[in-house]
């Protein structure tokens, strides 16, 4: 790593187990992504007591030094992640910053509902639970920002939700991270209205969006939507232009249309909280919480239901157990909304605009023929240079829940010793470690993963406007 004073950078391997960072010493690596890293310590103080330490990737990271202000002061609460003390590494005053917080043995919120005996009930208690504290923390102030799956653990010890990672959360007062439109995000958890405002930002330059409590609330719709029917109501494999476009003006099906264990009033509330319009969502977390409460007493047989079906298939090996296995509703296929947009009403030209509508035109192909009412678009396609702002990329942040097979990709059973096998198909473990992972391919646990192609693969049609269809056939759908 580099040490010169505000260049350290630090790498996967740099914290081995028993490295001492203050009076923390490492047990073992959780996680890793973009910004930082994050490992299990114990308390050299007390032998036996457990944290997280998560460490910043540079020093002088303000990101860091923002959520540590955060986690100390307005963050604090019982569903929040604690707070326990900072530390610097391999300099006490020059190297990486780092905040030790509770260690929360536990599931992300999708990887939780996708297992076995997990109810519609749990689930939506979790929610209101979620819905209750981001109420609380809007009250004082603070946004989450990037609200996801991953960053909901539901604890092992009560099966009570945690919320994680402020690093981009936001209070009164806060500098800003970035200085483009939007700070940094996951692109298919932004609401509409955020979308819309990248759109329109390069009329205004040097303008930021405001996120709102209704923001937040938006992003635990879609963490909501991906619990109850295994997929997000937009894939995150889309390209970035084309996710940009459904997410404004196509509406995703209802989660009971994906999948018909959904108890209506779960779905109905879904579906409110990814309102195109946030007027028409609820407008703060302490109105879903009540929502999602008085949802729960009624249809008693569904709501005590498993969230997915589970069936047995033999056992690969001779006098084994059954094996069980989850089986994830078929990906669903939303509708529109509103038309793809006129370029001549666009008044953008060049290539960025002809992939859009190219784009545009593919998924249109893609979805029922059964269109909402039409309205008319009103927002502008956006330029390519600071449409890139916003983290796009699947690869570039590791994910806590099994990645999802790709378009022709190779199923299980595995070639031993050179595949790995997750969510039953096949992988390559590529030598780069995230977030160094290579285009087309998926962070988790620490490896870079590669979907291994089916042997005969079947032909794709190619987006002359769309470089990334062009790019593989295993390209994730």
């Amino acid at each position: 790593m580099s040490t010169n004073p505000g260049e350290a950078t630090l790498y996967s391997e740099a914290l081995a187990p028993g490295t001492q960072v203050g009076r923390w010493r490492v047990v073992e690596p959780l996680g890793m992504g973009g910004q930082g890293a994050v490992y299990r310590v114990e308390d050299t103080e007390h032998p036996g007591d457990f944290y997280a330490l998560k460490l910043a990737l540079h020093a002088r990271d303000e990101r860091a030094e923002r959520e540590v202000a955060l986690m100390m002061t307005r963050a604090a609460h019982p569903h929040v992640v604690g707070f326990h003390g900072c530390a610097r590494w391999p300099h006490p005053r020059e190297g990486c910053l780092g905040f030790v917080m509770d260690w929360v043995p536990g599931q992300a919120l999708d990887v939780w509902a996708e297992t076995e005996g997990t109810t519609f009930r749990q689930l939506a208690g979790a929610g209101a639970t979620v819905a209750r504290t981001l109420g609380e923390l809007h009250a004082r102030g603070v946004l989450h920002r990037d609200l996801k799956p991953e960053h909901i653990l539901l604890r092992a010890s009560d099966g009570q939700p945690v919320l994680l990672d402020f690093g981009v959360g936001w209070y009164e007062g806060a500098a800003p991270l970035t200085t483009g439109p939007l700070p940094p995000a996951t692109l298919y958890l932004l609401s509409p209205e955020a979308v819309r405002f990248l759109w329109r930002s390069s009329e205004s330059p040097g303008t930021h969006y405001t996120f709102q409590p209704t923001d937040d609330l938006y992003a635990l719709g879609v963490s909501l939507y991906r619990a109850t029917t295994g997929h997000y109501p937009f894939s995150e494999w889309l390209p970035s232009e084309l996710l940009q476009f459904a997410i404004v003006h196509v509406q995703p099906l209802a989660p009971v249309l994906v999948n018909p264990r959904v108890p209506r009033a779960l779905s109905d509330v879904i579906v409110r909280l990814l309102a195109k319009d946030p007027q028409e969502r609820y407008p703060s977390g302490a109105a879903l919480h009540a929502a999602l409460v008085a949802a729960t007493h009624g249809e008693q047989a569904a709501w005590d239901s498993s969230i997915f079906e589970w069936e047995e298939r033999p056992p690969e090996k001779e006098g084994a157990l059954p094996e069980r296995h989850l089986v994830r509703p078929p990906r669903p296929k939303p509708s529109w909304t509103s038309p793809p947009p006129d370029p001549v009403h666009v008044a953008r030209r060049g290539r960025w605009t002809r992939r859009l509508v190219c784009a545009a035109a593919v998924l249109l192909m893609l979805v029922p023929l059964n269109r909402l009412a039409l309205v008319t678009p009103s927002v502008r396609v956006p330029d390519e240079e600071w449409a890139t702002d916003v983290r796009v990329d699947p690869a570039s942040v590791q994910s806590e829940q099994a990645p999802l097979p790709a378009r022709n990709q190779k199923l299980a059973p595995c070639t031993e010793g050179l595949e790995v096998e997750l969510s039953g198909a096949c992988w390559h473990s590529l030598r780069q470690r995230p977030p160094n992972c290579p285009r087309q391919t998926v962070a988790f646990k620490g490896q870079c993963l590669w979907p291994v192609p089916k042997s005969r693969p079947i032909p794709t049609s190619v987006d002359g406007g769309t470089p990334d269809a062009q790019e593989d056939s295993t390209t994730p759908p």
